[in-house]
């Protein structure tokens, strides 16, 4: 039976700064190192798999996550099975983990913000964040108007999940389910099995591309302006469900 115990979903402070785009490799693989930023001047886009890795496309290319998609699918039946799942995450452990250690430590962690996904680092004026709207039954918000949005928190839209599949500003502590600043690879398994299971939403056993949610910056892309119901990015009835966009 997989361990699914719940992510620890932590997020670094994020600033607005202006970012460079660059475009992905013809092999489908990231462009890692210095200056693979994203421009706010719409000079390209960007995808981050479950895993946290980072795929760009060039202003007028296709959004980049079918490339993510097709390199997972390495039997090309058209949908991703758990294994071809897990090995990906597998695969980019390995490429975390440079002293092969079997462990992504918190320097390398680093190395991944601020070298391979630098975007994390930063918010995109591009995404539509949440908005507040006080029902003017509301009585409540009226004891909280001398506090910042009257009281109210409102979850905002940052890091790695302005451009992922899954809720997750930061995919890698987001493994660290001991919070001991370091990722073994069993925490990262079990975090892999959990995205997993949020992404095969008919619980078949596969991922297909129907059951991808858009991301928040696809939804930019389309020009999509807080449109609800959408069943493609929930259950049936066109709720969504937790951990997905």
């Amino acid at each position: 039976m997989r361990a699914t115990p719940s992510l620890s979903l932590l997020c670094l402070p994020f600033l607005a700064l202006t970012l460079a785009g660059t475009a992905v490799a013809q092999d489908g693989s990231p462009p890692y190192g210095g200056g693979g930023f994203i421009g706010v001047q719409g000079q390209g886009s960007v995808f981050f798999s479950p895993s946290g890795e980072p795929f760009r496309a060039a202003k007028g290319d296709p959004y980049p996550v079918m490339t993510w998609f097709n390199r997972v699918d390495t039997d090309h039946d058209g949908r991703i099975s758990h294994d071809e799942f897990v090995a990906d995450a597998v695969a980019f452990f390995a490429k975390l983990d440079i002293n092969h250690d079997n462990y992504i430590s918190s320097p390398e962690n680093t190395r991944y913000e601020n070298e391979i996904a630098p975007e994390i680092t930063r918010m995109d004026p591009r995404i539509q964040q949440p908005k507040i709207i006080r029902e003017e039954s509301d009585q409540s918000a009226d004891q909280g108007n001398d506090l910042p949005n009257g009281g109210k928190y409102i979850k905002q839209i940052l890091g790695a999940a302005q451009y992922g599949l899954i809720d997750e500003p930061q995919p890698i502590r987001a493994a660290d389910a001991n919070f001991d600043f370091r990722i073994s690879m069993d925490e990262w398994l079990n975090a892999t099995e959990e995205r997993f299971k949020l992404l095969d939403r008919n619980g078949d056993g596969y991922i297909t591309p129907e059951e991808l949610p858009k991301t928040p910056f696809q939804k930019y892309l389309d020009g999509d302006k807080g449109k609800k119901g959408d069943a493609k990015d929930g259950d049936k009835s066109g709720h969504k469900k937790k951990g997905w966009w």
